[in-house]
C-alpha cells in the first residue's frame, strides 16, 4: 500500500469517527455489507477514490485532492 492510499484510508476513517456515524449505518445507504466497508477502510479490500467519495457523500462530506512537488535532495 502506498502513503498516499493509507492516506486517504486514514482520513475516511476519521472523517467518519468525527461524524459518529456507524459504518453499518454508511454501509446500508451505500448498499453493501458492513463487512466489506470494514476491510476498504483496513486495507484488506481496494478503497477507490470513487468508493472513498460515495462513502464521504453518505456522511456529507466531500475529497479533494491536492499534488505537491516533491522537495529536491
Amino acid at each position: 500500500m502506498t502513503a498516499a492510499e493509507a492516506s486517504l484510508r486514514e482520513q475516511v476513517r476519521a472523517a467518519i469517527a468525527a461524524t459518529g456515524t456507524s459504518q453499518a449505518a454508511i454501509a446500508r445507504q451505500l448498499e453493501i455489507t458492513q463487512k466489506h466497508l470494514s476491510h476498504m477502510l483496513t486495507g484488506r479490500a481496494t478503497l477507490t477514490l470513487t468508493w472513498a467519495e460515495r462513502i464521504l457523500d453518505a456522511i456529507n462530506m466531500w475529497v479533494e485532492v491536492a499534488i505537491y512537488a516533491q522537495e529536491q535532495q
